[in-house]
């Protein structure tokens, strides 16, 4: 998750009263408005769940009136809270802290119009599309297992596939803008995404060989199956010459295993391809499409050469936001990672594009993919149950000072009370703010990735 606060505003409450409301962006986009308090009570929470010398400090409370000066340094004191929180995945990953953000979400965005179960389209592979009916208040998690119902398909391989966010860009073609994670509502995700934007349900996964699940039953198969075509005419997938001629026979033949047992070998199989952009390697300002795959981004440049940076070799990577006076409301956006070249010889490497919050995500999930598999591997603790005392009195702060319960009927949250090594850790500081000149550039967090490996000069 990434989190940032990019602005505040000083609203009316219903007794005439005026408080700071804070725009809580994560991903790039509007998720809620929060006030202070309701903050210090997330903290307090948070508190009671997790081990105190391991929850981020919260910034105190003023008696006094805050001055300009005083409110622009609360925004980026809680600014860089969120962002700590969203980097301790005993955190960022807990049933607790996702049902706070859906509800946050759904008393800044839900109308009294919005309380009542509506339909949502959602399309499948193969770009069938199905209405799905649901509440406007209901889960990434819980809308996908109503849409593997509504098609046949297994609850337990429901966990294989995610929703995501598509639109349409200039040339109206429609590409990807982002995952919907359990904290979102997809109804309201769709609805502040803009007239043109739609749902769409694709695997979940970047190993290829998860796939070896979902073939075992026939909708799955369906879905694996249809996605591929759906990738090979958008020419996100390029097989050679030499898997022409068989794809196009196993194709007609309706040979579905045998066609995706070939699709393995193809390149680009599995990945997400993003929309040209620009790099600075080799050089600045160099054309380029990007293909996240399996462990790695691949550049591809004009004259159809490519360089492949593998997730393992990157130490950590950030995002920069450029806002220009003259376009405001138009930042640039930079992702830059810290790539591993050779032996001892470590380099920035910067991509400017629309999409790097998108791309951002990417690269945590396949960190979060290689080191679950790492986990499973090895003997790991299970983390402590929640008692069922504690589930009681875990609590959501309304705007209003109305507390609302935040229940956890399933009971499975796990909470560690010892500090873990996560996967993604915080590298230094939290957010850098510099000028330089007339345009103002914002650092965020430097991701640290714990799948980085060492190499040496002969495994380059």
């Amino acid at each position: 998750m990434h989190f940032s606060i990019p602005e505040t505003e000083n609203i009316q409450d219903k007794d005439g009263s005026y408080y700071q409301g804070y725009h809580v962006h994560i991903n790039g986009n509007h998720h809620c408005t929060l006030r202070y308090k309701q903050l210090r009570h997330l903290h307090d929470q948070l508190k009671k769940l997790f081990s105190h010398d391991t929850i981020p400090e919260f910034p105190s409370k003023k008696l006094l009136p805050l001055t300009t000066l005083q409110l622009e340094e609360r925004r980026l004191y809680l600014e860089k809270y969120l962002q700590s929180l969203a980097l301790d995945h005993r955190i960022s990953n807990s049933t607790f802290f996702h049902a706070f953000l859906r509800m946050a979400q759904n008393e800044t965005h839900l109308s009294s119009d919005d309380q009542k179960n509506v339909h949502i389209r959602i399309t499948l592979p193969g770009e069938e599309v199905i209405s799905i009916p649901v509440t406007p208040i209901q889960e990434t998690d819980s809308v996908i297992k109503r849409v593997a119902q509504h098609i046949g398909l297994p609850e337990d391989l429901a966990d294989y596939f995610a929703l995501f966010v598509q639109d349409a860009n200039e040339f109206n073609q429609y590409c990807l803008v982002r995952r919907l994670l359990n904290y979102e509502s997809p109804f309201l995700a769709v609805k502040l995404s803009g007239e043109s934007a739609s749902l769409v349900i694709r695997k979940s996964y970047w190993d290829t060989t998860y796939d070896d699940e979902l073939l075992k039953d026939p909708v799955g198969t369906k879905l694996v199956y249809n996605q591929f075509q759906d990738d090979y005419k958008r020419y996100w997938i390029q097989p050679n010459e030499q898997q022409l001629i068989p794809l196009k026979r196993l194709m007609e033949q309706n040979k579905q295993h045998d066609v995706l047992k070939l699709a393995r070998q193809m390149r680009f199989y599995g990945s997400v391809n993003f929309l040209p952009c620009l790099t600075d390697f080799p050089t600045p300002r160099t054309s380029v499409s990007i293909y996240a795959l399996n462990k790695e981004l691949v550049f591809r440049y004009p004259d159809l050469s490519e360089r492949s940076f593998r997730v393992t070799r990157m130490r950590t990577w950030r995002i920069t936001t450029i806002v220009q006076e003259h376009s405001v409301d138009h930042p640039k956006l930079e992702l830059s990672f810290e790539y591993l070249l050779s032996k001892d010889r470590l380099q920035w490497i910067t991509v400017e594009s629309t999409q790097v919050i998108f791309l951002s995500l990417c690269l945590q999930s396949m960190v979060e993919e290689l080191m679950r598999k790492q986990q499973e591997a090895g003997s790991c603790s299970t983390f402590p149950k929640l008692a069922d005392e504690v589930i009681q009195k875990l609590t959501f702060l309304g705007k209003n000072g109305t507390l609302l319960c935040i229940s956890e009927s399933t009971g499975k949250t796990r909470i560690s009370k010892d500090p873990i090594k996560n996967p993604l850790g915080l590298k230094e500081s939290i957010r850098v703010r510099f000028r330089n000149g007339r345009n103002h550039s914002f650092e965020e967090a430097r991701i640290e990735n714990h799948a980085f490996e060492d190499i040496r000069d002969e495994d380059l």
